[in-house]
């Protein structure tokens, strides 16, 4: 996060995240977060607030949140499938933390999960490409694998699907997360004869 976005208090980014969650993209204006945070437009001028500085803050504290719900299946016991299974898991309860967010943002023109500086690969998607290269390497997940494009794929499939079964079909979270699990998990695991 730069220093601009540091000026940036809990509250304007909480109202932030309100006018998001309710109004979507496309109807984000700094004048709804103003109103929302009960400051005046010009006081969130003052801030150095605009539409992307306030995405950005949220979308930082959203990936360290991944980060940390993450870090346990990296981090934990077993074989590397059931610490992928966990690490899957884990971002269904941390999209879940950020559903409002993050469906607010689906319709965004970038994609949200898309942080500056070249890090999304290494927050989002290296944690499952180190897990598939354990897994591969422990034999719990199929050899055959290309750990780097299958992480690629896990992170594209959960949160999306994830956010989109929630909000649109407004499942529960537990089905939303265990159907997901259970559909992928099969295609990694090693065939058995």
């Amino acid at each position: 996060m730069n220093e601009r976005s540091q000026l940036l208090d809990d509250a304007v980014l909480a109202a932030a995240a309100k006018v998001i969650a309710e109004h979507g993209w496309h109807e984000f204006t700094l004048e709804r977060v103003a109103q929302a945070a009960g400051i005046s437009r010009v006081t969130l001028y003052r801030k150095g607030a605009t539409r992307e500085l306030l995405v950005e803050a949220l979308v930082v504290g959203a990936a360290q949140a991944w980060q940390a719900g993450l870090w346990l299946a990296l981090t934990g016991p077993g074989n590397a499938a059931e610490r992928l299974r966990a690490a899957l898991r884990a971002s269904c309860e941390v999209v879940e933390q950020h559903l409002s967010l993050l469906a607010g943002l689906s319709n965004a023109p970038d994609p949200v999960f898309h942080l500056d500086g070249g890090d999304t690969r290494n927050v989002y998607v290296a944690p499952f490409e180190r897990l598939l290269h354990d897994g591969i390497a422990d034999g719990s997940l199929r050899a055959t694998l290309d750990p780097a494009t299958t992480a690629l794929l896990l992170f594209n499939i959960v949160p999306r699907t994830y956010i989109h079964l929630r909000d649109a079909h407004q499942w529960l979270p537990d089905r939303t997360a265990e159907a997901l699990l259970d559909l992928l998990m099969p295609g990694v695991l090693p065939e058995h004869p």
